[in-house]
C-alpha cells in the first residue's frame, strides 16, 4: 500500500525534528564532557588525529557534493548524477561531524576562547544545515533526473545555493579557526 504524500511529509518532519534534537544534544554533550573531562596525553594525540581526519573527510565529501550541484548548475552535469554523489557522502559527512563530536570532547576546548565558540557554532550550524538539507534532498527526489537547475523555480534554486553555501561558510570557518587555534596554542 503507498504511503500517502501528506503522511510522508508528517513523517519527514518528524525525522527532521528529531535530527535536530539529536544533533543538539550531541554539541551539549560534547561541550559538557569536553569542558570536564582532562585525558591523558596519548589519548588527547589519538583524538586530535580522529579531529583531523573528521574534518578532511566531512569537508572533502561537502566540496564534492557542492562541486557536483555547480557542475548541475552550469548544466555539465544532471540531477541524477548530483543524486549518486549525494547518496555516496552524506554517510560520510555525517561519520564526519559524529568524529569531530566525539573527538572534540577529548580536546579539551578552551570554551572562554571567543574563536572556540565561533568554531562550534560553526560545527553547529554545519550538522543543522545537514539535517535542513534532507527537506531539499526529499524535494529533489521527486523532479525527473534530467531536470535542468535553470528550469527549477526561482525560490528552488536560491534554496540549493543557500544550503550549499551555508555547508561550505561553516566548514571553511571551522577549518581555518582550527588552524588559528592550533598555530595560537
Amino acid at each position: 500500500m503507498t504511503t500517502p504524500l501528506i503522511e510522508r511529509h508528517r513523517r519527514s518532519r518528524h525525522r527532521r525534528a528529531l535530527g535536530y534534537w539529536c544533533v543538539l544534544i550531541a554539541m551539549y554533550a560534547s561541550l559538557a564532557l569536553g569542558s570536564t573531562l582532562r585525558p591523558p596525553a596519548g589519548i588527547h594525540y589519538s583524538a586530535l588525529f580522529v579531529h583531523l581526519a573528521s574534518v578532511i573527510v566531512g569537508l572533502g565529501a561537502a566540496v564534492l557534493l557542492e562541486f557536483y550541484g555547480l557542475q548541475w548548475a552550469r548544466g555539465r552535469a544532471t540531477l541524477d548524477d548530483l543524486r549518486r554523489i549525494e547518496r555516496s557522502v552524506t554517510g560520510l559527512a555525517w561519520l564526519a561531524i559524529a568524529g569531530l563530536l566525539a573527538s572534540g570532547a577529548l580536546l579539551e576546548p578552551d570554551l572562554a576562547d571567543p574563536l572556540t565558540d565561533i568554531k562550534m557554532l560553526a560545527v553547529l550550524i554545519v550538522a543543522m544545515n545537514g539535517v535542513a538539507m534532507t527537506r531539499l534532498t526529499g524535494e529533489l527526489a521527486r523532479l525527473p533526473g534530467s531536470v535542468a537547475f535553470a528550469r527549477l523555480p526561482q525560490r528552488f534554486r536560491f534554496w540549493c545555493v543557500w544550503s550549499a553555501s551555508v555547508s561550505q561558510a561553516g566548514w571553511w570557518t571551522a577549518v581555518v579557526i582550527g588552524m588559528l587555534n592550533t598555530s595560537s596554542a
